[in-house]
């Protein structure tokens, strides 16, 4: 999927096995904080380059100018639920990469016929909480832990 935006030409995909050692690297380079709001699987080369493979889920990458600056998943679990992860590059937070991605993530979960998508978020990540409720996303509930509301959003 190709979006003109005023940032610039834009590119989202299914992930490939030849994003791996450019997956991880995004991924380690990621500040502390965020890596504490994202941790939805080991950043290790064994985990990511299983991922790039993976035919289970559905894991996205985007890119501007010929980098990636984004990574969002749809993940099963074992369930026919698809649980929604997102991250945006280090320096990019905060500037609409992350409703980009979400919006084209959504998208491809529509296409693939899913009728609901789920997702986690901590609750002192309140510019994700806007994000989400932007683009229909509804709290349903809390984490056992109370730290994190439960989303989802109808499609």
């Amino acid at each position: 999927m190709s979006i003109d935006s005023k940032k610039g030409s834009i590119f989202i995909r299914n992930i490939e096995e030849s994003d791996a050692r450019e997956l991880y690297d995004f991924l380690n380079n990621l500040d502390e904080k965020t890596k504490g709001f994202f941790h939805p699987h080991p950043f290790d080369l064994k985990t990511i380059m299983d991922i790039c493979k993976s035919k289970k889920d559905h894991y996205f990458v985007m890119f501007s100018k010929n980098k990636l600056i984004g990574y969002s998943f749809l993940r099963l679990f074992g369930y026919k639920i698809p649980s929604f992860g997102i991250v945006i590059r280090k320096g990019l937070t905060g500037k609409g990469y992350g409703t980009i991605l979400t919006k084209g993530t959504i998208e491809k979960a529509r296409k693939l016929g899913y009728k609901k998508v789920l997702l986690k978020t901590y609750k002192e990540n309140i510019s994700a909480q806007k994000v989400y409720e932007k683009l229909g996303f509804k709290i349903i509930g809390e984490t056992e832990h109370k730290k994190q509301y439960k989303m989802e959003i109808i499609l």
